[in-house]
């Protein structure tokens, strides 16, 4: 599989192009993501180092925007796309139609935001131009089998699942995240907090390590194109999400049985301890800066 990694900065655009990611993508130069580019000069810069290398870049308008804001983001694509810039990833279906009206057309990308949860919603959106799809972390591969049919002419994406698994379903999740709107001083993800239901404790289920390892390898056979690393504050968390992928993806290369695969995997992430890093939505800035 083909390795998709978000960025915020020229630096990091560069670091992970040149070690191995075949794509980068990233949010506007616009208030947006919490990590995103502030300037759009290094938006350029990053699309033209991707191209010089041969590699892709996307970029992330996964969010529900203002009207007021489409002028704007309609022409800081079409800016992007004169320039280099491969694809865009969107989650809102306005958004989409609101490029179709004014003939603008490029490569989508649907955002896990989407929800596609079914082949009717994926023909939903490649009717408005979506070409590569972002699978759900509540989709499973027996599932997906049933609806990525060769013959939608589709790309499909994941997120490393020994990296972000998704419990509960996005976008209908409304619990605030750690550095996100109204979670002042909230130290932990909401959902994987302790609770009372009348006498008892209660928490989100959670899945274990092999398990995880056992999705990849399943979404693997089933052909899934690319695998997704979520851009994030925490550059050298960042970092080690990176080489992790490398490792997982060489594995499956190597063509190894799902047990071995699954052995491997699991033996490799906790040796490596990536709770060490700290969480995705501290800020930190990049190796030796």
């Amino acid at each position: 599989m083909r390795i998709t990694v978000g960025i915020k900065s020229l630096k990091e655009a560069d670091h992970f192009l040149n070690n191995g990611a075949d794509e980068i993508y990233f949010g506007p130069a616009v208030p947006s993501h919490r990590a995103a580019f502030s300037r759009e000069k290094e938006i350029l810069d990053s699309i033209k180092l991707a191209r010089r290398l041969g590699k892709k870049s996307l970029l992330a308008l996964n969010e529900i925007y203002p009207l007021e804001f489409y002028d704007f983001l309609l022409e800081h694509s079409r800016r992007l796309t004169d320039s280099g810039l491969d694809a865009i990833v969107v989650r809102d279906v306005a958004l989409l139609e609101y490029f179709r009206r004014k003939k603008f057309r490029t490569y989508f990308v649907s955002s896990i935001m989407c929800s596609c949860f079914n082949s009717q919603a994926m023909q939903f959106y490649k009717d408005l131009g979506v070409r590569r799809f972002t699978l759900h972390s509540q989709i499973l591969p027996e599932d997906a089998g049933k609806i990525l049919d060769p013959k939608f002419g589709i790309e499909t994406i994941i997120f490393v699942p020994c990296l972000f698994l998704e419990i509960n379903i996005v976008p209908f999740c409304f619990f605030p995240y750690a550095g996100g709107p109204g979670a002042r001083g909230l130290k932990g993800r909401p959902c994987k907090l302790h609770y009372k239901c009348g006498s008892h404790d209660f928490r989100m289920l959670e899945t274990n390590l092999y398990f995880q390892a056992g999705l990849l390898y399943d979404f693997h056979k089933l052909g899934v194109n690319w695998l997704k690393i979520a851009r994030q504050l925490n550059t050298p968390k960042l970092m080690a999400e990176f080489e992790v992928t490398r490792f997982l993806n060489l594995l499956l290369e190597k063509g190894l049985d799902r047990k071995t695969f699954c052995e491997a995997v699991t033996e490799r992430v906790k040796r490596l301890d990536m709770n060490k890093y700290g969480s995705s939505y501290h800020f930190k800035p990049f190796a030796g800066r």
